[in-house]
């Protein structure tokens, strides 16, 4: 991540089924990140309910290659609204924290990328169309 006051690494993980990008609740405590976009439909699809997120229109970070390039990319995100998390019941903030960052299509979209994999040899990456 290179948003503002929120430096550091974020593991995520590739989700071709999810429309957006979603930055986890652990991510965004990790990395204290500032949640000042505005609300955004809730996250569903992770059993019961749903998770309050909001949107940052322009978020920054950095992909790095196998060959140690790095590319910066900004683009619009969604993060899981931690301040609004913490209003729900333990069962739900408890759920929401075990659920991963999401790279999602409109990355792949946006970036003009597509990801591939080769089950053959254990690859997977992301490649400029």
């Amino acid at each position: 991540s290179r948003y503002p006051h929120s430096f550091g690494g974020i593991i995520s993980v590739v989700d071709t089924g999810s429309p957006r990008t979603i930055i986890s609740a652990g991510a965004v405590s990790k990395l204290k990140i500032p949640i000042t976009g505005e609300n955004a439909s809730p996250i569903c699809g992770f059993g019961r309910g749903s998770i309050p997120c909001k949107k940052l229109n322009k978020f920054k970070f950095i992909i790095k290659s196998s060959e140690e390039k790095m590319k910066s990319i900004e683009m619009p995100v969604y993060v899981v609204d931690i301040s609004a998390l913490n209003n729900l019941s333990q069962e739900i903030r408890l759920r929401a924290y075990q659920i991963d960052t999401i790279i999602g299509l409109d990355f792949l979209i946006s970036q003009k990328m597509k990801l591939v994999v080769d089950f053959n040899n254990n690859l997977s990456y992301f490649e400029e169309i």
